[in-house]
């Protein structure tokens, strides 16, 4: 058995052992190569700073890494940790950490992230026992849309400039790693992003992921709150894209937001922890 990264691995070798790893998942997972290329990408993940274990020259286990800044912290965000079903129990997450932790302090990492499913206690329970700790919960919603009344005074049109420092004042709370705005921003041009404006006032906005048929981010000027806004852009998206829609990750303290996808006809499948690990004070 070898631990070594993932630098040089051939990224369907890398996929053969995602889809095996997760067949017997929570919530089954099987990505075609498109939709896990895509995944490395939106997740940002260095193979370089990933991890896999080897034996007889096969792929049995893997962690997949991504890198960003965050508010001036360097960042590894696990984008997936998998593990064949014939080699579990043999604590080979933890034995990958003790491989790449070293690795991770050189580079400077100030924390890593996560998210697992509530549900998955073993899961849970080795990632505590490795430095983690839970900083919230996250809800995950899927389903067919409802046909709500829209405001006829809202103008919706194409939003082709991100103007963060406005779009975060309409925000709650922040997103997790795969909605943020680091993510969104690349993703730009293959995402339809969507303003909703009065009178040329911009008072709202969504970001929607095609491919996935995912919605990343909605939010609205807390001054608009409460005038079908949200609604307004989710029925643009319905007409345009069809009624099938899931969004992930959802902080649980935010009840607008939680509360605003069930009255649109979401129904919350999964939750999930988000943990992170500080390396700041371990290096």
């Amino acid at each position: 058995m070898k631990i070594k990264t993932l630098s040089n691995i051939n990224e369907k070798v890398i996929l053969e052992t995602f889809n095996l790893s997760f067949s017997d998942y929570f919530v089954p997972l099987q990505l075609t190569e498109e939709q896990f290329l895509s995944k490395l990408k939106v997740d940002k993940i260095d193979l370089n700073l990933s991890v896999g274990v080897f034996e007889n020259n096969k792929l049995i286990a893997f962690m997949l890494h991504g890198v960003d800044n965050v508010n001036e912290s360097k960042v590894i965000y696990n984008g997936g940790t998998g593990v064949l079903p014939k080699n579990r129990g043999q604590n080979l997450t933890s034995k990958m950490y003790q491989f790449i932790l070293p690795l991770l302090k050189q580079q400077h990492v100030d924390y890593l992230q996560l998210e697992v499913i509530l549900q998955n206690t073993p899961a849970i329970t080795s990632y505590k026992k490795s430095g983690f700790e839970i900083t919230r919960e996250l809800l995950c919603y899927r389903g067919a849309l409802k046909k709500l009344d829209s405001n006829p005074s809202i103008e919706v049109k194409l939003l082709t400039n991100y103007n963060w420092k406005l779009l975060e004042s309409f925000w709650d709370i922040s997103p997790s790693w795969q909605n943020s705005k680091k993510v969104t921003g690349e993703q730009k041009d293959i995402n339809i992003s969507l303003g909703a404006y009065l009178e040329d006032k911009l008072i709202g906005y969504a970001i929607y992921d095609p491919m996935n048929k995912r919605l990343q981010q909605i939010a609205v000027d807390k001054e608009y709150r409460r005038q079908k806004i949200a609604t307004t852009l989710v029925n643009f998206l319905t007409e345009n894209k069809g009624n099938k829609l899931s969004v992930i990750n959802v902080d649980k303290r935010s009840e607008a937001s939680n509360s605003f996808l069930s009255k649109i006809g979401l129904k919350n499948y999964i939750n999930q922890v988000e943990m992170k690990f500080e390396l700041i004070g371990s290096r």
